[in-house]
């Protein structure tokens, strides 16, 4: 399912695996027409045209993808599902900028160390810098899947999170988090330090609560009633 048209015949393809298909639903339940939203760690696309389709036309994405392999996927399926609200950008979203190595293993990667990666050098910036430089009006909402390194971006944007408080769909690499001396604790912790109430959430079943030992994903939100999960 590299190349894919997000229409109703790639929703039941999609079905077949319950984490992407649930993040899909859950994303289409928490996002409204109008929105902003950043998509990092972009991959080949699905979430960020399910996201772009969420928005509409009055919203925007944009979306990040570091590594060139993938983000020549991603361009292409932006194309392919002519989803003219979404901006790709080849770039890393991290606490730093400049050029930094990730790990390419399988259709995976990330600043953390892993067996048998592939060494690859890739452009980074961090969200304050790529706000400061481009017009964009806000910021309402954060995908994101950096495989462990989602501390590390969002402790550096914390003035952008002061500012626009947007809600925040964060999956969760317990293992890289680990590598990275950091945990779960510490992403919710540092969360709900700003205002932010966080839930756990388990995309492969969102019928069924969570609980932070068990979930696959946090959302974080200032909206106490929002991001149920619930299944269309």
């Amino acid at each position: 399912m590299t190349e894919f048209i997000f229409n109703e015949s790639f929703r039941h393809e999609l079905r077949e695996s319950a984490h992407h298909y649930g993040e899909v639903v859950f994303l289409e339940s928490v996002l409204h027409p109008g929105m902003v939203a950043m998509e990092i760690g972009a991959n080949r696309g699905v979430t960020a045209v399910a996201i772009a389709k969420a928005v509409g036309d009055a919203g925007q994405v944009h979306a990040f993808e570091p590594v060139p392999e993938f983000f020549g996927v991603l361009e292409g399926n932006v194309a392919r599902n002519a989803v003219g609200n979404i901006r790709a950008y080849n770039l890393a979203l991290s606490n730093q900028t400049g050029s930094i190595v990730f790990y390419k293993h399988g259709t995976g990667s990330g600043v953390t160390p892993a067996d048998d990666a592939e060494k690859v050098r890739v452009e980074a910036t961090t969200i304050p810098e790529w706000l400061s430089t481009h017009c964009v009006p806000t910021l309402d909402f954060i995908n994101m899947d950096c495989e462990g390194s989602e501390l590390l971006v969002l402790q550096n944007a914390q003035a952008v999170l002061e500012k626009y408080a947007p809600g925040i769909f964060c999956e969760i690499h317990r293992g890289y988090l680990q590598t990275l001396g950091q945990s779960l604790q510490d992403i919710v912790d540092f969360l709900t330090g700003l205002g932010y109430v966080v839930k756990p959430i388990q995309v492969e079943d969102l019928k069924i609560p969570s609980d932070f030992d068990q979930c696959s994903h946090i959302y974080a939100s200032f909206d106490s009633q929002g991001g149920n999960g619930s299944m269309k």
